[in-house]
């Protein structure tokens, strides 16, 4: 019986996409078509302070620590750097690097599940540029963060990128992290 319920649901889907191309072939809005615009999301690779492993933050230091994010277009507004205490429970590298990134096996709702796991703390970039970073022709963006805006916390191992691509599609990312002079307060 559940193969029968996810044919359906593959076929629904499939009818549903075929409906919204063919109502925006005629001209005709199609609300199907907007919704599925809207569910678009990315990955890419992160690479957290490059060149480094593993990625120590000083929790107490007011410093900046650049991050490479493996997208040229994104909306800065959009950016949030999102520490996390939760284990990824699929195959991730101990850091990222970006000149040999290893993001490709991890899907949107492998990321998804981690950041449905953090506890609203969250960091915006101070400063972002666009540059080819790892030589292969295409943009990256570059950011720039606070540490001490991070939050960071003894048991952080991973932060998780979310943002929006400049066609409007969630991008999410992940790189590991080593959190030091947390201190000894409760909750760190």
């Amino acid at each position: 019986m559940e193969p029968k319920r996810h044919t359906w649901t593959r076929r629904s889907v499939l009818k549903r996409s075929g409906l919204a191309v063919a109502g925006t072939a005629f001209g005709s809005s199609s609300a199907i078509g907007a919704a599925s615009a809207t569910e678009c999301c990315k990955t890419c690779w992160m690479d957290v302070k490059p060149g480094c492993c593993p990625n120590r933050i000083d929790a107490r230091k007011n410093e900046v620590f650049t991050v490479y994010i493996g997208w040229p277009n994104v909306k800065p507004e959009s950016i949030r750097l999102r520490p996390s205490s939760t284990r990824a429970t699929f195959d991730t590298p101990t850091c990222q690097k970006y000149r040999n990134p290893r993001w490709k096996q991890v899907s949107c709702s492998d990321i998804e599940g981690l950041l449905a796991e953090t506890d609203g703390r969250a960091a915006s970039p101070c400063h972002l540029t666009v540059e080819d970073v790892d030589n292969d022709g295409d943009n990256d963006t570059v950011v720039r963060f606070n540490s001490c805006a991070l939050e960071l916390r003894r048991n952080d191992c991973n932060l998780l990128l979310e943002a929006e691509t400049g066609s409007g599609c969630r991008l999410l990312a992940i790189d590991s992290v080593a959190p030091c002079n947390c201190g000894t307060s409760k909750g760190n």
